[in-house]
């Protein structure tokens, strides 16, 4: 199984047939779901970064599918270098944040949820970051500092801080952010 797997998710590129198929193999075999996160943490990059890419897509499908996963995760994200594996992490914090917060939510993100995905996302905001994880991570804080009242003042410092240096992408979300915030 993990063989097979592991085939799958190399082949896994670009085109939407493809990403269509993957991702509908693991939607209707959700079991496999656990193997993917031990691909992450391959040094390979090859297979690293299309299997967190792999369960982004999976999440944009069925947020409490991956939400499952969620202590793997974490754990993964905290110590993730390599873009390929840090964007669609992001992606899946932003998803996830999302739905909690959605008017008919499927997960539940508890205070420790909140707390370590805050810590991850402003860790990648100060870090050096490609703009799309930073992008994510500051639509997250966004959200995540409507309920917790340190959150808006942390994020409004270094969207400001970060602005001048910021690609053109980071400037347009962090104009966003900043006027949502007030």
């Amino acid at each position: 199984m993990k063989d097979k797997l592991l085939t799958d998710l190399l082949q896994l590129n670009t085109t939407p047939e493809n990403r269509k198929f993957f991702t509908q193999k693991l939607l209707v075999s959700p079991q496999l779901i656990e193997v993917v996160p031990v691909f992450i943490l391959d040094e390979h990059k090859d297979v690293s970064g299309k299997a967190a890419r792999a369960l982004e897509l999976v999440c944009q499908k069925d947020a409490a599918l991956i939400f499952q996963h969620k202590k793997k995760l974490f754990k993964i994200a905290s110590i993730a270098k390599q873009d390929d594996v840090i964007r669609p992490l992001a992606k899946i914090f932003e998803l996830w944040t999302l739905d909690h917060f959605s008017k008919n939510p499927t997960i539940q993100l508890q205070t420790k949820d909140q707390e370590k995905i805050t810590t991850i996302c402003f860790d990648w905001l100060i870090s050096p970051q490609k703009v799309a994880p930073q992008a994510y991570s500051m639509q997250t804080l966004y959200l995540l500092g409507t309920k917790t009242a340190w959150i808006h003042p942390e994020l409004k410092l270094i969207l400001e801080q970060n602005y001048a240096r910021g690609t053109s992408g980071y400037k347009a979300r962090a104009r966003k952010i900043l006027t949502e915030i007030g």
